[in-house]
């Protein structure tokens, strides 16, 4: 008697209901389909394996990538951006509008339709300010004992000032006793890797953060990046006010 073969079906992904409010931290459970998670690990994994110059400094290195002259590597080791001491960052990074841009302009675009949710409920984002954007598009591969431990907000420093909302999307899933959760300090709340989850966050002291320690043998994949501000009618009109203020009076009194 030949054994019956039990074929099972994929698990089926279920759908997005909606965002999840923590405190101003926006939670989008299965809003990005788990086979484009898929695709943007295989692109990581693709472009990480051309990679034939380990690479210091994401920051200011001058690099080529395709014959093309760039102003940042697109692959690195993220451990030096951050060297405080050397448990504070550990990872491999992708910054896919550079590799990839067709696969991060897909990427942009189910951020934006997360960001027309969360800004409805935070109209302060929007309304009588400068307009936002999301340009950058950083994937992140972190392996065990790896991650960004240290408490910190993501506009902390001068560069990075203009940050306003910083998004994730977690491309798979770590089981809970393998650690690798992101954790919020005054929200009292971590948020394990859910594979199709997306969160937005103030980028502001208000939400401090850090990656919790990644043990086992799966490595944790997410992609991520910032809606900053850019001039737009706001500011315009500050510095023409300003401009006009700073004239000399024969120039104002004609």
């Amino acid at each position: 008697m030949v054994p019956e073969v039990v074929i099972q079906d994929e698990p089926k992904q279920p759908e997005f209901n909606g965002m999840v409010d923590h405190g101003a931290i926006g939670v989008f459970d299965n809003f990005v389909k788990w086979e484009f998670c898929d695709s943007v690990i295989d692109s990581f994994e693709f472009w990480h394996a051309k990679k034939h110059i380990k690479r210091d400094d994401v920051e200011v290195k001058v690099t080529s990538f395709n014959g093309k002259k760039l102003s940042l590597d697109p692959l690195s080791e993220g451990q030096k951006q951050f060297n405080q001491n050397s448990l504070s960052i550990k990872h491999q990074q992708l910054y896919l509008e550079i590799a990839d841009p067709a696969l991060a302009m897909e990427i942009n675009q189910a951020i934006g339709g997360a960001f027309e949710i969360y800004a409805k409920k935070y109209k302060g984002i929007l309304d009588c300010a400068d307009p936002v954007s999301s340009w950058t598009c950083k994937i992140q591969k972190t392996n065990s004992g790896g991650g960004y431990h240290i408490w910190h907000s993501e506009n902390g420093s001068f560069l990075y000032r203009d940050r306003v909302v910083t998004w994730m999307i977690y491309l798979n899933d770590i089981p809970r006793e393998s650690g690798g959760a992101t954790d919020f300090f005054h929200q009292e709340v971590s948020f394990q890797p859910k594979k199709g989850s997306l969160v937005l966050w103030p980028a502001t002291f208000t939400h401090v953060h850090r990656g919790s320690f990644l043990t086992g043998d799966r490595s944790k994949y997410i992609a991520t990046g910032w809606f900053s501000r850019e001039p737009g009618e706001v500011t315009n009109r500050k510095l023409g006010e300003l401009s006009g203020q700073l004239q000399p009076k024969d120039q104002l009194n004609g």
